[in-house]
């Protein structure tokens, strides 16, 4: 069930399909990381595609666990934190900066020609996969809404929600909340 004008929140089968599936793409390390950066960090594509060598990495090029999101590439200009400690999205990101083409770029994620992306390419990269993979009507915002989504349904205090996902107002964190059919039938049979 998808809310009206919403990216679709992606089930935990669904996850694991998707995963088996950008296992098997051209530049699957690459992909697999992005994904994760929304559903397990709960970035913003936009910001994933902002992400610097030096945002993630620490002096010793060890991969951070708290990323500093510069108001150059957060939403609303807004310096953010983000976290990197799900083991998923470690291994994946250390994946991919092993396999990751030499470039003078510093943007974390670089192109097959060498470039950077913009927030919107990557964008329709995950369109394109979500599409091929079978995953209708959702998104490069569905692995976020999906992330805040379940720490809100696991219980997790909304203001702490809030600031992981760097939102001003609570009333935004809100809206992220998203029930499948499933738990809406169990609600009204209680």
């Amino acid at each position: 069930m998808n809310n009206e004008g919403q990216a679709q929140a992606i089930s935990n089968q669904n996850h694991d399909v998707f995963m088996d599936y950008l296992a098997k793409t051209r530049h699957a390390a690459r992909d697999e990381a992005i994904y994760l950066l929304t559903m397990r960090a709960g970035l913003r594509i936009s910001e994933v595609a902002g992400l610097t060598l030096n945002h993630i990495l620490n002096a010793d090029g060890s991969l951070k666990e708290v990323v500093v999101l510069r108001r150059k590439i957060t939403k609303g200009s807004k310096t953010r934190t983000a976290y990197f400690s799900h083991p998923e999205l470690r291994q994946s990101l250390e994946n991919y900066l092993n396999q990751r083409p030499g470039t003078k770029k510093e943007t974390v994620f670089v192109s097959q020609k060498g470039g950077s992306f913009s927030a919107n390419s990557l964008a329709q990269v995950m369109l394109k996969h979500y599409n091929k993979a079978g995953l209708e009507g959702c998104s490069s915002h569905s692995g976020r809404r999906t992330m805040l989504s379940a720490l809100l349904k696991k219980g997790v205090d909304i203001v702490a929600v809030s600031k992981v996902a760097g939102h001003a107002s609570i009333a935004t964190t809100q809206r992220y909340i998203h029930h499948d059919q499933e738990e809406l039938l169990a609600a009204v049979a209680l």
